[in-house]
């Protein structure tokens, strides 16, 4: 996994809608692909699954009203996207996008070319399996007391 692709989570993370609403957040994946440096390009990259798990934990500041709640996501699929076309993008722009812009190997990746185009007729959309170790984490300090 590279780290030009989890910086670029990172960032689409950090303005995600919150987990508790899942129409928005689902909207905004929709709606907003990875960043990377060249977004005039014919391709982009989105998330178009993803796990989210929320726990909730003691904080370790010594105080037992403290809690952290942590929000875990992993992307399981993402999708790259023909921008505005209908067709797939031919073998090598594909291969050239996910290596240049992305330090992906497309010989690791086992394509799925759906025949749907992706939201609100974006573009042609191409499926794959997140790399492993792709995530974001968020934690939040609770310091409300618990009434008795």
């Amino acid at each position: 996994m590279s780290e030009q692709l989890q910086q670029a989570y990172n960032a689409l993370m950090v303005k995600a809608p919150g987990a508790a609403f899942q129409k928005a957040r689902a909207l905004y994946l929709n709606k907003y692909p990875l960043p990377q440096a060249d977004s005039s390009g014919p391709l982009r990259l989105y998330v178009c699954e993803e796990q989210l798990e929320e726990s909730i934990q003691p904080a370790n500041d010594g105080d037992p009203n403290h809690r952290l709640a942590i929000l875990r996501s992993r992307p399981v699929k993402l999708a790259v996207v023909h921008w505005q076309q209908p067709y797939r993008p031919e073998l090598e722009q594909l291969r050239g996008y996910l290596q240049d812009t992305w330090s992906l190997n497309l010989d690791d990746l086992e394509i799925e070319s759906l025949s749907t185009p992706w939201f609100r007729e974006g573009g042609h959309q191409s499926r794959f399996a997140s790399p492993k170790g792709l995530s974001w984490q968020q934690q939040t300090l609770l310091t409300l007391k618990e009434e008795k």
